[in-house]
């Protein structure tokens, strides 16, 4: 298996088939901005994602924290959204902003909120029956 091919297998498996052809045809284009796409794929997703020592749970949890402290609510968003799919609870991740909040204040932790939100719309889940641990995703 190439690089290209597990980092493409990474993305499937964390954000969905959609997001990993979006990314693969990226990659593979001759279009402005292919090398940045084919970076990510080939050294963030098949060689970061992929390394022994943390498990994508917790690369996921590190990551949310990372756009926490950037105040980039969009890739927030799609780090949350993987964070379900590699297994993390609601509970998990209100944690994350928790433990964020006195580093990094009450405006970041606001600017990923509204993204937080609308993930949780996204998955279809319901607050109340998942925020305990059950993951819930349909």
């Amino acid at each position: 298996m190439t690089n290209r091919e597990a980092g493409i297998n990474v993305v499937r498996e964390m954000m969905g088939d959609q997001a990993a052809a979006k990314l693969s045809a990226s990659a593979g284009s001759n279009t402005f901005g292919a090398p940045i796409a084919a970076y990510a794929v080939d050294q963030v997703f098949a060689d970061i994602w992929t390394r022994p020592g943390l498990d994508r749970r917790s690369r996921s949890l590190v990551s949310m924290s990372v756009m926490i402290a950037m105040r980039q609510p969009h890739e927030f968003a799609i780090h949350m959204g993987a964070g379900l799919n590699n297994g993390l609870t609601l509970k998990e991740i209100e944690e994350v902003l928790i433990q964020a909040l006195p580093y990094v204040g009450y405006p970041a932790i606001a600017t990923v909120l509204a993204a937080a939100a609308e993930v949780i719309k996204e998955h279809g889940l319901d607050v109340n029956e998942n925020y305990t641990g059950h993951r819930g995703l349909l």
